[in-house]
């Protein structure tokens, strides 16, 4: 049974990855999938990957975002379908529309003002005192900011932040 891909995005999805076609469900991925292996509801025939592309809007799937972009499926894919590429493409649809989860955005916005994906706290610098390592000091933050203004990243993000707010998320 080839994977059956209709939803809106749809056109979108195959002008970013044309090999997506290809796929005929044969499971291969479901072997090395970290997600199927230690997700809950998946097996070698219901796998994450077509969980994710046989919903009915796959860029507004939540679980879109569990996957590690570890590239094994597409190492073992015999159809040399590149479903990271694909979920790639899917993430930076829901980023396009919206769809991106309030935490993920936050991460990227994170990642862009501070140079970290994570929040350097006083324990954190008491406890690199403590192992005598130097303080954290993040480094190329005005070149991040720089790209994120660049590639109209920053601008997303200030977009999604409102459209979250306006819409009651945050």
């Amino acid at each position: 049974m080839l994977l059956s891909i209709e939803f809106q995005a749809r056109d979108q999805l195959l002008e970013r990855s044309k090999a997506i076609e290809r796929c005929f469900r044969c499971g291969t991925c479901a072997l090395v999938c970290p997600v199927t292996r230690y997700g809950e509801g998946y097996n070698p025939r219901d796998t994450f990957v077509y969980d994710v592309l046989s919903s009915g809007e796959p860029a507004t799937n939540q679980n879109l975002w569990s996957c590690a972009l570890c590239y094994k499926c597409y190492e073992v894919c015999p159809q040399d379908v590149n479903i990271p590429k694909v979920f790639e493409s899917l993430k930076e649809i829901a980023f396009e529309n919206g769809w991106a989860p309030a935490n993920v955005v936050a991460l990227v916005e994170s990642v862009i003002r501070t140079g970290t994906s994570f929040p350097i706290t006083d324990a954190c610098r008491r406890m690199r005192a403590e192992l005598n390592l130097s303080p954290f000091a993040p480094k190329g933050i005005g070149d991040l900011r720089e790209i994120a203004k660049n590639t109209g990243l920053e601008g997303e993000i200030d977009r999604l932040k409102v459209r979250k707010v306006g819409d009651g998320e945050q």
